[in-house]
């Protein structure tokens, strides 16, 4: 969904793109449609069966922690601090993506629905979104350039699985959160993580 906003964007932005492909109308209804419905996932997931897990992983995004900052740091200067499921940079880009696609959609909305009396507002939408636009393409290509170099991660992407021999090396903290929780489960408790952070498997 995200990749095709950044391609029938990139059409209707770039006019040597605009003449070789045409059908301009088309391309914009798509672009129009695909980001109304960006958001649709996430309203999706909270109302779905998935709740639960998808709201622990966004309260995720909103815990730091020392081990968070000092992923930024050098590998040669790290302190080797145990990882949550999330490291810092996966927190701030998923912050930095989900504050743009809301941006961005506001300011879509006032750009082709706002009446011809905004006229000044239009215009302050249209420069956001055109510079959002920029952001989230250099965020997203950035964001597929580390996947491929990470094959383990780019795998999980599709399939919702990590190896345990992954989780134990890379986010410590997530694997005793998760011995933690199946072992409350087996005593008769509700697991907060359940099956699907550790893709079926048994815990690490």
């Amino acid at each position: 969904m995200m990749l095709t906003l950044i391609v029938t964007g990139a059409v209707l932005y770039l006019p040597a793109l605009a003449l070789r492909v045409g059908h301009r109308g088309l391309i914009e209804n798509i672009h129009v449609i695909t980001g109304l419905c960006l958001l649709a996932p996430v309203v999706l997931g909270i109302a779905g069966p998935w709740r639960k897990q998808l709201i622990t992983d966004l309260r995720r995004f909103d815990r730091w922690g020392a081990s968070d900052f000092d992923w930024f740091k050098s590998r040669a200067r790290r302190l080797g601090l145990p990882r949550d499921k999330f490291n810092g940079g996966q927190k701030i880009e998923a912050a930095f993506l989900g504050a743009a696609m809301v941006a961005a959609l506001v300011t879509g909305i006032i750009m082709r629905f706002a009446p011809s009396s905004w006229i000044t507002w239009a215009t302050g939408a249209t420069l956001v979104h055109d510079a959002l636009f920029f952001a989230i393409v250099v965020a997203v290509l950035a964001h597929i350039t580390f996947a491929l170099s990470r094959p383990d991660q780019f795998v999980s992407m599709f399939n919702g699985r990590i190896s345990r021999s992954w989780a134990k090396a890379h986010a410590t903290a997530w694997v005793s959160e998760i011995e933690a929780s199946n072992s409350r489960a087996s005593t008769g408790e509700t697991s907060e993580l359940g099956a699907a952070e550790t893709g079926g498997e048994s815990s690490p």
